[in-house]
């Protein structure tokens, strides 16, 4: 097939095929690593979902490029030899098998380390290998609610809703690769493997944070389906144009002055500039109503194209609401050369969503399609060629201290949530991690006024989102226009490993703090930038959001109901999605940098992101050129699979009957009523046939019980079941988040102790200490440029002077009396 020139070459893996590990692993796979799926006799049950006529299912398609395939039947003595000889000489296994399987075949945790005692197992389950729930029965479905992302998405009028495709899986899958990555990085450094646990609810948990656990106990806001507007940004949402919908958020002060002038100037709306609108979208939260009318009179009048580019002339963030079959034709996306056509066969080839990053040394790719069923079984010898790393001397013996990223330096220029979140997590993994902002430009999360206090007005270090995203760094403020102060930023970044930054592309250029110019000042440095287009393409300018590339990568009008044109979460989906991929970028980079010396520049698109985690459901409407049917929580294959109205008010619980033995322990539970035993619904066919009356019956019923009594009866007789909860009630009444210990206790310099939603990946990666959160600007400024550059305490006076070194004048609000 030929040698890989990627970020992981001279890397190798097993797969124990399945559709929890199956993503991770592609990522692996097309960044160079050597990937061995093992499959069982006669390959795996999802090879058999619909796809293309003649060959695997989309999904497989799609999540197993790049690898090669073996079968090995595991139930053997031989096919446990054959297994054990493989292991030995990999960097790593990946798993999505339930806890207890491998263990009953002779192939635990002990066994497995005992043959290759530096090999990294990644164990991917519904709930993780620990805690009173790692025995009940998931799916995607069931992460999605019970890990709080279905009761924040779509609209209040209906059920709460997933996403389509296999998000919840995808997700865990990618953190799981960059959990593997620094597991295999330890591995180095101390000679010991270890066993990764990774929980697919805790996974979910973490993309929908923004909805999560620091704004219920912050704030006491629970957030809930609002439709296609967020809950902390006014306006927004999906406004109709001549000819379709735009989608327009605005977060920053100077946004909504540039929209109200512009809707005044259009339509004579002189109450749009109300004074006491001004400020953040706080100040008008209460009127989110009437300024839709507003925002509406101005985009009914315009194309969608028309709105957009008129609306990002004005830096504003107006991007179309675009199909999955409009995708085929996006300038944006064939500048990029996103999408990749790969043969297979006969002059056959399919279309697939590419990697959503680009490392310019050692660029991902995919390098060839799925296998067939066993396809290297006479090419592969009796064991991988032993992987280049596992002969490596360890530094240091024993097991690790400080965290997997311990001695790794990072610099960070970022607003907002993807790249803040790639540094939360390289921090909590041991790095120290130096942010740099300004005092006339803060973070976005800084702009924040306190619903339970509003009279203090903006308090820049109080926001839970700055606690999720910032906590465990070091804050420096710079006025880059300055050239004192971009030459102290080169000086900091010739001490650092990485560089973070989701500016808009070009700002650090014009800054003198771009790639070409950082990489003169350390030859070897890992620099990724992150905007929502990428650094390329005739939209690489535009102003953008998360929740406007949601609206954009087609997956809002790929996702929801059938009588719903565009389905919105309310957690910035692709920030998250971005996020996870960013820091599996950067560990690649890593990994290549620590076997080579060799630095390079990664480029994030957030848009190729969100499009890369449905990427199955991308690929079938390309080649059918049709959109997809919005299902929304019906699964081909699988029936009931819903959510359903229970007693109280907004209070759901997911089923999911995936066979005939499920559908008859559900009817069990319900007592047997007519509808159980009707000859009809017998078979999972039957049920899809008569689907809309089965949906019926099953409301009916649940809709006068207990949620959380529901679950529990249905998962005691083995049917997947999950309550949609709320951020509340992942904390309150969650058992299983509780034992795992996901929610992480933070030190607040101004509040004391105040609780976070965790980082999905195993806490024996983590540095020992909990991170600090609740800095001011620059309030790192004496150690960052004191202690690390060496500047004497007369000349950063001087340079304070000058105004190149910043310091906040906010002062600590008196929180005594409050709350």
């Amino acid at each position: 097939v030929g040698a890989s020139s990627g970020a992981l070459a001279g890397r190798s893996f097993l797969e124990l095929a399945g559709s929890r590990s199956a993503y991770g692993a592609k990522l692996l796979a097309d960044m160079g690593a050597d990937v061995v799926l093992i499959e069982p006799p006669g390959g795996h049950r999802s090879r058999s979902l619909p796809g293309p006529e003649g060959q695997a299912s989309w999904w497989f398609l799609y999540a197993n490029t790049s690898k090669r395939s073996v079968i090995v039947d595991l139930t053997s003595a031989e096919g446990r030899e054959r297994f054990l000889a493989l292991a030995g000489g990999v960097d790593g296994i990946l798993e999505g098998e339930d806890p207890g399987v491998l263990p009953q075949l002779g192939l635990g945790w002990e066994v497995l380390h005992a043959a290759n005692p530096r090999l990294v197992l990644t164990s991917i389950t519904g709930f993780g290998q620990t805690g009173p729930r790692r025995e009940w029965h998931s799916s995607d479905l069931i992460a999605t609610a019970l890990g709080g992302a279905a009761a924040v998405t779509g609209y209040a009028q209906d059920p709460p809703v997933r996403l389509a495709g296999s998000h919840a899986n995808v997700l865990a899958s990618t953190a799981a690769a960059s959990a593997t990555l620094l597991a295999v990085r330890e591995a180095e450094k101390t000679g010991l493997g270890q066993h990764v646990d990774l929980s697919v609810q805790e996974a979910v948990a973490m993309v929908s944070h923004i909805t999560g656990v620091g704004k219920w106990l912050d704030d006491g806001v629970i957030a809930k389906r609002a439709g296609t507007g967020l809950f902390a940004s006014v306006p927004s949402g999906a406004y109709p144009c001549l000819d379709g919908s735009v989608y327009l958020m605005v977060n920053r002060p100077a946004h909504w002055e540039a929209l109200a002038e512009w809707i005044e100037s259009e339509t004579g709306q002189e109450a749009v500039t109300n004074p006491l609108w001004k400020g953040p979208s706080a100040h008008r939260l209460e009127d989110r109503e009437l300024i839709d009318v507003f925002v509406q009179e101005l985009t009914s009048r315009r194309t969608v194209a028309e709105m957009v580019r008129e609306g990002q002339a004005r830096h504003l963030a107006f991007t179309p609401v675009r199909t999955l079959t409009e995708l085929a034709t996006d300038p944006q996306l064939a500048a990029s050369n996103f999408f990749a056509d790969v043969e297979h066969g006969a002059g056959h080839s399919l279309r697939y969503p590419g990697p959503a990053y680009r490392h310019d040394r050692t660029p991902a790719r995919i390098r060839w399609p799925a296998p067939a069923p066993g396809q290297h079984n006479a090419s592969l010898p009796a064991a991988v060629a032993r992987s280049e790393a596992v002969g490596v001397e360890p530094e240091s013996g024993g097991t690790h201290s400080q965290g997997a990223l311990a001695g790794l330096r990072v610099v960070e220029f970022s607003v907002g949530m993807a790249a803040p979140w790639m540094g939360r997590a390289l921090a909590r993994c041991g790095a120290e991690v130096i942010k740099i902002e300004s005092v006339h430009h803060p973070d976005v999360t800084r702009q924040y006024v306190p619903p339970w206090a509003p009279h203090l007005g903006v308090q820049s270090r109080l926001s839970p989102w700055f606690t999720d995203w910032n906590a465990g760094k070091r804050f420096v403020a710079l006025d880059l226009t300055q050239p004192e102060a971009v030459s102290l930023a080169k000086q900091l970044i010739a001490t650092a490993d990485v560089v973070i930054e989701n500016f808009a592309p070009g700002v650090l250029d014009r800054l003198g703090l771009g790639w070409e110019e950082l990489r003169k000042v350390k030859e070897d440095l890992i620099f990724l930038g992150t905007s929502g287009y990428g650094d390329a393409g005739p939209c690489r300018s535009y102003v953008t959001w998360g929740p406007n590339l949601e609206a954009a990568s087609g997956l809002a009008t790929a996702s929801g109901f059938p009588q719903r044109d565009c389905t919105m979460t309310h957690y910035a989906y692709p920030d998250s999605v971005s996020a996870l991929h960013g820091l599996f970028a950067i560990l690649s980079g890593l990994d290549h940098h620590r076997r080579t010396g060799e630095g390079q520049r990664i480029d994030l698109s957030q848009l190729e992101a969100t499009i890369a985690v449905f990427g199955d459901v991308v690929m079938e409407s390309l080649a059918s050129g049709r959109d997809p049917i919005r299902r929304g929580n019906r699964l081909p294959g699988a029936a009931p699979h819903g959510i359903y109205p229970c007693r109280g008010e907004d209070r759901w619980c997911a089923i999911a009957v995936f066979d005939d033995a499920q559908w008859q322990a559900l009817g069990r539970v319900a007592g047997n009523p007519a509808w159980a035993v009707d000859p009809r619904l017998s078979t999972t066919e039957g049920r899809l046939e008569h689907v809309e009356e089965l949906e019926r019956a099953i409301a009916d019923w649940t809709r006068g019980l207990d949620a959380y009594e529901l679950q529990s009866s249905l998962q005691e007789v083995g049917v997947p079941a999950g309550v949609a909860q709320t951020a509340a009630d992942r904390i309150e009444r969650d058992p299983q988040f509780a034992a795992r210990g996901f929610f992480e206790e933070l030190e607040h310099e101004l509040k004391g102790p105040v609780v976070a939603d965790g980082i999905p990946l195993s806490p024996s990666l983590f540095a020992p200490a909990a991170p600090k959160t609740g800095s001011a600007i620059g309030q790192d400024n004496d150690y960052v440029f004191g202690e690390i550059l060496g500047c004497s305490a007369a000349e950063l006076q001087r340079l304070r002077e000058l105004g190149a070194v910043e310091d906040s004048d906010e002062p600590p609000p008196d929180l005594s009396s409050l709350r």
